[in-house]
Parts: C-alpha cells; sequence; structure tokens
C-alpha cells in the first residue's frame, strides 16, 4: 500500500465519527491488503518456433488388453469371485471350479503312478539279481559243475525281465504325464485374472457346468489405453513412429500422443489407414474408458516458423483471448489474437512478443497491475516484457 493511500485511510478514521463507515472501510481493509500481496505465478516464455497447419481426425480409445478369459478345464462352477463392474489385479480369482473332484483325479493319478513305479524298480531288482546268477555262470563255464541247460534258461529270464522293465518304465512314464495333466487340471480349477483390469461381463454363474475353453467373465484394462484412428492415406507422410501429436478428450481436456505405429493395410472403399497413437494423459474431468472417442490433431502442410505461447496461458473472457504477461513484477493483460493450434502452444498473430514472459499458472484470479512472483526470478520479479508487436502469417 503507498504512503498516500495510507495517509489518506488515517484521515477518513479520524474526521468520519460514523459507525457504518468505520465498518465499512475495515471490512474493505483485507481486500485492499490481499490485493498489494504479490500472487505467485509460473510462467513460459513466447517463443518462434516451427509450426504446422493441423486437422482434426476422430478417434477411439482401444484398451491393449482386453477380451473374455476363458476356464482351461472342465467341471462345475463353484464358486464366483467377482461381480460386473470389480476392479481386478493380475492373479485375482474370478471364479473356482469343483476342486474336490479334481483333487481326488490328481490323487488318483499320483497311487497309480506310484504303483507303476513301483512294479518297475521291482522289475528292476529281479533283473539285477538275474544278471548276478548269470555272472556266476560264465564263471563255471569249464567246471564240471556246469549246466549248460540252465545257463539258457536264467538268459531267457534275463531277456523276459528286460521286456518286463521296459514295459514298466513306459507305463511310468505315461503315468507320470497323466498325473502332471491331472495336476494342471487342479491348478485350472481356479481361474485366475491374466491381468490388471474391470470385468465388464459375467458369462457363467454357479452350478454351471464348464467346457475347456468355456468363457467365465469379460475383462478390460483401462489403464493400458492407446488411440486409434482411421487417417486419410494423403495425411500419412507426416506421421512418422514417434511423432508427437495434440489430443482432445470428449470432456475438453488436451493431452499429447506420439505415433506408435501406422498399420500398412489401406481400406479401398475409405482411402484410410489404421494408426495407433501412444497417449500420455494427463488430468480428466470424467474417467478414461475403452471406446471413448477422442479427437487427433494431425499436421497437414509443411512446417514454417510462427510466434507462439503456450495454451495454459490463455484466459477466455466471452470470445476476446487474453494473456498475462510478468512485466517488472507485476501482472500486464494483453489482449490476443490467436491463430494455428500445434500440440500445447497457439500461433500468435498479435498481442505479444518473443521473449514475453506468460503466466502459465495462477494467472485465473489476476488483475491488471497486481504483483506477482515468479519461483527463480531475481528477488522474485520477472524482468521487462518487450513491447507487444503484431505477427502475421
Amino acid at each position: 500500500m503507498t504512503f498516500i493511500a495510507a495517509r489518506f485511510l488515517s484521515s477518513l478514521f479520524v474526521s468520519l465519527a460514523s459507525g457504518p463507515v468505520i465498518l465499512a472501510l475495515v471490512a474493505v481493509w483485507p481486500a485492499v491488503a490481499e490485493a498489494q500481496r504479490p500472487a505467485p505465478v509460473r510462467v513460459d516464455k513466447v517463443v518462434v518456433q516451427p509450426l504446422a497447419e493441423t486437422a482434426p481426425v476422430f478417434g477411439r480409445l482401444v484398451s491393449r488388453m482386453h477380451g473374455a478369459v476363458a476356464a482351461q478345464t472342465v467341471g462345475a462352477v463353484t464358486e464366483m469371485r467377482v461381480q460386473m463392474g470389480d476392479r481386478v489385479a493380475r492373479g485375482d480369482v474370478l471364479a473356482v471350479l469343483d476342486i474336490e473332484k479334481l483333487t481326488s483325479e490328481r490323487d488318483a493319478r499320483a497311487a497309480t503312478s506310484d504303483a507303476v513305479a513301483a512294479r518297475a524298480a521291482a522289475a528292476e531288482a529281479r533283473l539285477e539279481r538275474i544278471e548276478q546268477e548269470l555272472a556266476r555262470y560264465e564263471k563255471l563255464r569249464r567246471s564240471a559243475a556246469f549246466n549248460k541247460a540252465r545257463l539258457q534258461d536264467k538268459e531267457q529270464e534275463r531277456a523276459w525281465l528286460r521286456s518286463e522293465l521296459d514295459a514298466a518304465r513306459a507305463q511310468l512314464v505315461q503315468a507320470r504325464a497323466n498325473l502332471r495333466l491331472a495336476e494342471m487340471k487342479l491348478a485350472r480349477g481356479t481361474v485366475h485374472a491374466p491381468y490388471d483390469g474391470v470385468v465388464t461381463a459375467l458369462h457363467t454363474e454357479i452350478g454351471s457346468y464348464l467346457k475347456e475353453g468355456g468363457v467365465v467373465a469379460t475383462l478390460v484394462n483401462d489403464r493400458d489405453l492407446e488411440i486409434e484412428a482411421d487417417v486419410p492415406a494423403a495425411r500419412i507422410a507426416g506421421l512418422a513412429p514417434g511423432a508427437e501429436v495434440a489430443v482432445r478428450l470428449p470432456d475438453g481436456t488436451k493431452h499429447t500422443a506420439r505415433v506408435r505405429a501406422v498399420v500398412p493395410d489401406e481400406n479401398a472403399m475409405t482411402r484410410t489407414r489404421v494408426v495407433r497413437f501412444t497417449p500420455v494423459f494427463g488430468a480428466t474431468t470424467t474417467p478414461l474408458a475403452a471406446n471413448a472417442s477422442a479427437t487427433v490433431v494431425l499436421p497437414v502442410g509443411a512446417t514454417a516458423p510462427a510466434l507462439t505461447v503456450h495454451k495454459d496461458a490463455v484466459v477466455r473472457k466471452g470470445q476476446q483471448a487474453l494473456v498475462f504477461v510478468a512485466n517488472n513484477g507485476k501482472a500486464e493483460r494483453r489482449a490476443v489474437r490467436l491463430g494455428r493450434a500445434s500440440g500445447q502452444r497457439f500461433e500468435v498473430l498479435d498481442g505479444l512478443a518473443e521473449g514475453d514472459l506468460a503466466i502459465v499458472r495462477g494467472n485465473e484470479r489476476l488483475r491488471p497491475g497486481q504483483p506477482v512472483l515468479v519461483p527463480g526470478a531475481k528477488g522474485g520479479k520477472a524482468g521487462k516484457a518487450a513491447a507487444p508487436k503484431a505477427k502475421t502469417g
């Protein structure tokens, strides 16, 4: 507050004895003091940069992970752990099949595997004993106690035992494979979510019998979204992978996205190609959802240098566009004329000059001439702004 204003208010308090007048001045005093308090703001320079003409293309949000979750084994549904609209994490249980039956089947397979393993072990032990007997007969081949017929019988018995052992080992391989299948069925009797998402539909209920591949629920991951747009073939040339574009959502919020892929398959009827964009979403006023609409602002034509200002610096007042500039520690309001939009910036046709410090945060309640505090500036005050000049193009 200036010295003259203080003297003026002091004289009013002394000269005016009216109670209502004093109360009114007391009520106004905080507002006057607040008006003199520097407002913290953030600024962004007005710069000249390459700018291209843009054209809107309508697209849609698509989830990179969505679809039906199916049962991988057969059985009756005994539990449903989710409802439509539930948010689940990867690995969460969606449904449970008849675990008791699957457990009994696994136990039966395990018992069969153990029995076959025992038979194979017994055949191997008998074969080892016959091998030892044959080794002793071979040592007696030149003695009077040697019995050739006895030797031949033992050799035949060894051949039979080898055949029995081979069969037992084959049966053991099959039994163990059946056991693994039974264990897999038991594990798959609990249906898990394969990824994070939201349950958008249920396709079964308790008591239903599911075959292998029977659909349990539909999931959509609404936190891993892309933008898909059918872009006219004539505008594909400027969409190299990694190129940045602006995106507008139905709630009015603006975001950015980068080209991930241009599908090399042109629609013969519409002469368009599918382009996938990877978005970088900021805050939105409505939750994101798969299949929601999105407008992609594509560059068209050649780029040319243009004076630009950040979109957050523009304040709308009816049909007029205003920008507050930090000038010598005070907010200076400028009426501006805007041109094309590109990403997060607008072309400035009139009202600003290169190097101006446009206020992009804290500008909603500023008044012309109000002191501002700019973080990082010397003494908290921004430097002197350049004189406004027009730019046509």
